[in-house]
């Protein structure tokens, strides 16, 4: 599988496309995600509510909240990578939770520990010369690019295809990797970063579950807007689906 030459993979294209479509199929992604965010916001409530002001730490019902979160996060991703590609129907309720969230789940933590090394080696080579925050930033870059030409693994985790592709999209990402790696940070982190922000800043003045849902909105919407990128860069790379 050979990679594309950079003019095939038109950086600005690529992600303008990944916000358009997602802002297009808006009414289909709001019924995926938003189930998902009344549910991990409800269980955070909850916690909240059961949370013994003595006690430090984090309950049972925080942990699933964060569970919840998390696979939300991933089952609406994975749906949108399979309506582009697999042709996957509108979710009745939510995106579901079924073996190809699972297979997906288990990529990105793979792909998180490995993600970790350029970090430790940046820091364990380079700290003692550089500093510890610039060596910090180096591993942050280069855990950025390991993510970039490791991304398809994701899709074929989500497809179901045999395996996980490690190989295959070290190889197809081999010219274009800068450009993924900016594609990826404009497609999985403003909407995120700026719900995030925004949603803290409501939690300050007293309001913390609706600033919680606006966070987990503005995570959610950024899922789809990732998943549509993932699904775009996969066909133009690596073509179409290899299903088991």
């Amino acid at each position: 599988m050979a990679s594309p030459s950079p003019a095939a993979y038109p950086l600005a294209e690529l992600v303008r496309e990944a916000w358009a479509r997602s802002f297009a199929d808006r009414v289909p992604v709001v019924r995926a995600a938003a189930l998902w965010v009344g549910a991990s916001v409800l269980v955070e409530g909850l916690a909240r509510f059961a949370r013994d002001p003595a006690q430090g730490g984090m309950s049972l019902l925080d942990l699933l909240a964060l569970a919840i979160g998390w696979l939300g996060l991933s089952a609406v991703t994975v749906w949108r990578i399979r309506a582009l590609l697999a042709g996957a129907p509108l979710p009745r309720l939510m995106a579901p939770v079924d073996r190809f969230v699972i297979r997906y789940a288990v990529a990105e933590l793979l792909l998180g520990a490995l993600g970790l090394l350029p970090g430790f080696l940046a820091i364990a080579l380079l700290g003692p010369h550089l500093g510890l925050p610039l060596a910090g930033l180096v591993g942050f870059a280069g855990a950025i690019a390991l993510f970039a030409r490791l991304h398809l693994v994701l899709v074929a985790a989500a497809l179901g295809e045999p395996g996980l592709g490690f190989d295959r999209s070290w190889r197809a990402t081999a010219g274009i990797w800068p450009r993924a790696a900016l594609a990826l940070l404009a497609c999985a982190a403003p909407l995120a970063l700026l719900g995030g922000q925004l949603g803290a800043t409501i939690a300050a003045f007293g309001a913390p579950l609706l600033g919680s849902a606006v966070a987990s909105t503005g995570a959610h919407a950024q899922a789809a807007v990732l998943g549509t990128f993932l699904a775009e860069s996969r066909r133009r790379l690596a073509g179409p689906p290899l299903f088991a």
